[in-house]
């Protein structure tokens, strides 16, 4: 019996498209395996041209490289307790520096110092300047002590010049690298694509499948329609035009969402994706401790985004309406209150101190909250897990002063004039971790000035900072409202 017209054409496409899916994972597997391969390898020769440039150049001398190191002197054993402490270590396994004429000047195997072999083409382009590197031929007489290193070895050739040396190499640094590293590293990849890849396509090809049906259906209804009812036609047409025109505009909207998000997400995500690519290197994969302190750099973005966009609506709104704020009689251990449990978790941390009968301060309620949350987060991002911070208050003449204090790592006296300035962050290895853009304390700043207050701080480094907030008491902030009003329309 004949099979319908629209089943021979579901059964057509779901071979076809499977064998598609097919061929283009293979095309796919080979072509990135091949490229994950050539990754690992370049990153091998990279890693001995740093030890040639930034190591080996600092420690030898002319004199090492005029001729080979005699195997029992002092400079010997000097020169191999060097190279065993600073470089031999995973997945670096042995070294060897050669003089023009195949001549081995040194190694951290005394046996091969002194021998002579035919110079190659690697060691020939090296010596021209160049950075070579290849899986090692363990059959050739050069390689003679490297067998029992590794069952497969990578070397890489790179010239050597001494400091001040403008000419040609002084000699070639020959690096070899276990390649059960780099083999490892394509492994795991691989496998990682290879699953993901599998899930992808499968998914795909499930959900087309279906899709395929359908449209096999539709296609022998619309045929039968127009066999037996030629009449309709121009409906269908029309129907069928409007169709386009959905199309048309689903598209024009895809693009659109694509266009905005891209720009709105592309920013903070950069960091997310530097992360995420760092924890690809290979030399991160036996590092779990750096694996993880990345890993939680990658959480600590992806946690402070909501807090960075809704610092920066703030900040476009005191650059958009540079107007007074509605003032208002606020309590400060309500807002504290509510700051510190916003905070989730993080506020077990906060010591708050605020005397109960700390008097009513004139403020903006909204924008009071922001200025504790903000410096509450700066305080907890800089002190230590076991630390945390603290937020008290005290009544002063007719102000009342409020105060976040930290034992992070402090402000330097150059730094401390600048803290304010709208993105501006401490350049140092130790601020730069902690991530942010350098918004929050110019918004605090914004702020507290608008509403007629002040805010100072104090900081050493190594011991913590103590940012101290100044505002009116209710009853006696007219003239400081007048004046905050003046400064903000300037």
């Amino acid at each position: 019996m004949k099979r319908p017209r629209h089943l021979r054409l579901v059964s057509t496409f779901a071979l076809g498209s499977l064998i598609a899916f097919v061929v283009i994972g293979a095309a796919l597997s080979v072509v990135v395996s091949r490229q994950l391969r050539n990754r690992q390898e370049a990153s091998a020769r990279f890693h001995a041209q740093f030890v040639a440039d930034s190591i080996l150049r600092c420690e030898f001398t002319p004199g090492d490289l005029s001729g080979p190191v005699s195997v029992g002197s002092e400079r010997y054993r000097a020169l191999e307790q060097f190279v065993d402490a600073r470089i031999i270590s995973k997945p670096v396994v042995r070294v060897k520096i050669w003089a023009r004429d195949g001549t081995i000047l040194f190694s951290d195997e005394p046996r091969l110092v002194g021998l002579r072999f035919a110079p190659d083409d690697d060691l020939a382009e090296s010596f021209a300047g160049e950075t070579v590197g290849s899986v090692t031929d363990l059959t050739e007489g050069e390689n003679i002590y490297e067998r029992a290193l590794a069952p497969k070895l990578y070397s890489t050739y790179t010239p050597l010049w001494l400091p001040g040396s403008n000419g040609p190499p002084a000699a070639v640094v020959e690096i070899y690298q276990a390649y059960a590293g780099i083999q490892s590293e394509v492994d795991r990849l691989f496998g990682t694509l290879v699953v993901t890849l599998l899930v992808g396509l499968s998914a795909l090809y499930l959900i087309l499948l279906p899709i395929s049906r359908q449209a096999g259906r539709t296609i022998q209804e619309q045929n039968e329609t127009l066999e037996g009812q030629a009449q309709k036609l121009e409906e269908l047409l029309r129907t069928e035009q409007q169709r386009v025109a959905d199309l048309r505009e689903v598209n024009r909207l895809k693009d659109e969402f694509v266009a905005i998000s891209s720009h709105e997400l592309r920013t903070p995500l950069t960091s997310i994706i530097g992360y995420a690519k760092t924890l690809r290197l290979p030399e991160f994969a036996e590092d779990p401790a750096s694996r993880a302190e990345f890993v939680q750099a990658i959480e600590r973005q992806a946690d402070r985004l909501h807090r960075l966009v809704q610092n920066l609506l703030a900040a476009s709104h005191l650059d958009a309406e540079p107007t007074r704020s509605a003032l208002d009689d606020v309590v400060l251990a309500e807002v504290a209150t509510e700051v510190v449990l916003g905070l989730g978790h993080e506020g077990k941390r906060v010591t708050v101190t605020i005397p109960a009968n700390l008097p009513i301060i004139r403020a903006d309620r909204q924008g009071l909250e922001l200025v504790v949350a903000n410096l509450l987060d700066n305080a907890l991002k800089f002190s230590p897990p076991e630390l945390g911070c603290e937020l008290g208050a005290r009544a002063e003449g007719d102000t009342v002063s409020f105060w976040v204090r930290d034992h992070g790592v402090g402000i330097s006296k150059e730094q401390l004039p600048r803290i304010f300035e709208r993105f501006y962050q401490a350049d140092s290895s130790r601020t730069r971790r902690f991530g942010g853009v350098g918004l929050g304390l110019s918004l605090v700043k914004g702020i507290v000035t608008g509403l007629g207050g002040g805010l100072t701080v104090t900081s050493k480094p190594d011991e913590g900072s103590t940012f101290t907030v100044t505002l009116p008491m209710s009853g006696t902030a007219g003239a400081e409202e007048d004046a905050a009003m003046e400064r903000a329309t300037a």
